[in-house]
Formats: structure tokens, C-alpha cells, sequence
């Protein structure tokens, strides 16, 4: 009798010629473009180059893997600003169990250096396919939306709402520290949100090591900024 043939052969192939990593990658790109509903799964798995079985493999299906999405763009904004992040949360842990407080000349240096570490990021040409899938959440939330936010937006928002009191001599919880914390990561997207309209108004034909060098220095120019009400920075 002939023994059917194993389905095990197929799902190995699938697991061990990097299809997973393919279909993140591609649907990074084409949710990003199109959206959740202008993308079939036969072009994604065409896109990736893999079988379209991968997709209920890995995923379950179309919806999982633009949650997946969001989990790996969460995970690779990790690694490009990991150990920056990492060491400012250290430090905020550090001050809130004992150790040497925060004063305003450390929060004006931490804050700087993450704002020219998101500026650096920003110029890189592989946050623009990163951009444009969290730009379509920002406008029509979705569960993938309360991924990133959770798992990013919110602990980095909270360490630079707290950097923000600290120079603002105001409560961190405060309204208008909330305000001026999201009014200064708007300023530092925006460099990554209007490429368009910055190459434009600049007259850069592209953004390279000198264009970074000089956009780097409004992180600085930006937290200078920010002072008491009633004091005039020096």
C-alpha cells in the first residue's frame, strides 16, 4: 500500500526558507500603502515570494499578520533605538528608587539625545515604509494601533513627558506638559512625515550625511526651548 504523502514536508518548507520574515517585510510595505483592505493575501504571499499557505501558518490569516506587523515594527524601532532607550529608562528607575535625582541640565542632555536619535532614524530611508503604516493607524485606529502604543509610543511618550516637567517645573501629568511633550515629538516627525515638503522648501535634492548634520542640530535647538513660564532661555 502507498503511504500518503505528509503534509509535515510542506509546513517544514515553509518554516525553514524564512517565510515568515518575508510576508512582515512585505506587509509592511503594502499595508502601508494600500491599507488593510486594499491588500488580497495572494498579493501579499506574491509579494513575499511564498507559498500562500504561509499566511494561515504563521498568521491565521490576513488580520493576524497586520497585527504581526505591528509586533515586529515595534521590535525593530527597539533595536535602532534600543540601548538609548534602555539607558534613559535605567536612569528614570535609578532616580525613582533613590538615586541621584534628575536635575534640568540631565534632562536637557537626555532629551536632546533622543531627540537627535529619532531625527537620525527619521532620515533613514527604511522608516518611510515604517512611517506610512503607522501614519494609516494614527488616522483609523485599529487593535495593531493599541500594539504600538502599548508597546512603544507609550513608554517613550511617558520618559520624555517627565524629562518635559522636569524643565518646565510643572507636574509631568499636567495638561500642558502633556501638550508640549506631544508638541515637540510632532516637531521632530515631522522631519520623517514631510520629507516631501522639506526637500522642497530646502532645496535638497535628498537627505545624506550633511542634511542629517543639520537636522540633528534642531533636537537641540528645540529642548533649548523649552523653559518655565516666565524665563527666557539663555
Amino acid at each position: 500500500m502507498t503511504k500518503a504523502p505528509s503534509s509535515r514536508s510542506a509546513t517544514d518548507a515553509v518554516r525553514n526558507d524564512g517565510a515568515r520574515e518575508k510576508l512582515l517585510l512585505a506587509a509592511l510595505e503594502l499595508f502601508g500603502q494600500y491599507g488593510f483592505d486594499g491588500v488580497s493575501t495572494r498579493k501579499l504571499a506574491e509579494r513575499a515570494g511564498v507559498n500562500l499557505q504561509a499566511i494561515n501558518y504563521y498568521f491565521d490569516n490576513k488580520r493576524g499578520l497586520y497585527n504581526a506587523v505591528a509586533d515586529y515594527l515595534i521590535e525593530r524601532l527597539q533595536v535602532r533605538i534600543g540601548e538609548r532607550r534602555k539607558m534613559v529608562l535605567g536612569r528614570f528607575a535609578e532616580a525613582q528608587f533613590g538615586g541621584r535625582p534628575i536635575d534640568v541640565d540631565e534632562a536637557r542632555a537626555i532629551l536632546t539625545m533622543l531627540g537627535e536619535s529619532m531625527l537620525t532614524l527619521f532620515a533613514d530611508d527604511e522608516s518611510a515604509v515604517w512611517v506610512r503604516y503607522m501614519v494609516r493607524e494614527q488616522a483609523e485606529p485599529t487593535e495593531a494601533y493599541d500594539r504600538i502604543y502599548t508597546g512603544f509610543m507609550q513608554p517613550m511618550l511617558t520618559a520624555v513627558r517627565h524629562l518635559v516637567g522636569i524643565l518646565l517645573e510643572a507636574d509631568p501629568n499636567s495638561e500642558r506638559v502633556r501638550l508640549r511633550t506631544l508638541s515637540l515629538v510632532g516637531s521632530l516627525i515631522v522631519y520623517r512625515v514631510g520629507r516631501a515638503t522639506i526637500l522642497r522648501e530646502m532645496e535638497w535634492s535628498s537627505v545624506g550625511p550633511k542634511e542629517i548634520t543639520a537636522i540633528r542640530r534642531i533636537a537641540s535647538e528645540l529642548v533649548a526651548s523649552i523653559h518655565p513660564i516666565g524665563e527666557n532661555p539663555t
